[in-house]
């Protein structure tokens, strides 16, 4: 349960650190901005430390989860986009290869 909860968690983090970021248009404009990788990672941090994730491994598991969605979407924002609308509507709506690339970021 909690192997999934914490890829949960982190998806509809990616997806509020999105929303929050003005709508930018690619990811040039969403790392210029900032607030996309810094909100993700406070985020990330806060709901998985102390809970299934020391803070220490909260932190790791929160920089290797944004790096690989980063690098699964580097080549097509518009598809970032319409994955984290789909999870803003369904947190369980989680492309497979998503899942598993999260799923790798959690320390054993």
């Amino acid at each position: 349960m909690g192997v999934i909860r914490i890829v949960l968690i982190c998806l509809v983090l990616f997806a509020a650190g999105c929303a929050s970021n003005n709508d930018p248009s690619n990811w040039e404009e969403a790392i210029a901005d900032g607030t996309l990788e810094e909100n993700f990672m406070r985020s990330c941090r806060e709901a998985n430390a102390g809970g299934d994730l020391s803070a220490s491994e909260a932190e790791s598991y929160c920089g290797c989860a944004f790096d690989g969605l980063a690098e699964r979407y580097a080549e097509d924002f518009d598809d970032f986009k319409d994955a984290e609308k789909r999870l803003r509507s369904d947190p369980n709506d989680i492309d497979p290869a998503v899942r598993e690339l999260l799923r790798r970021c959690i320390p054993l």
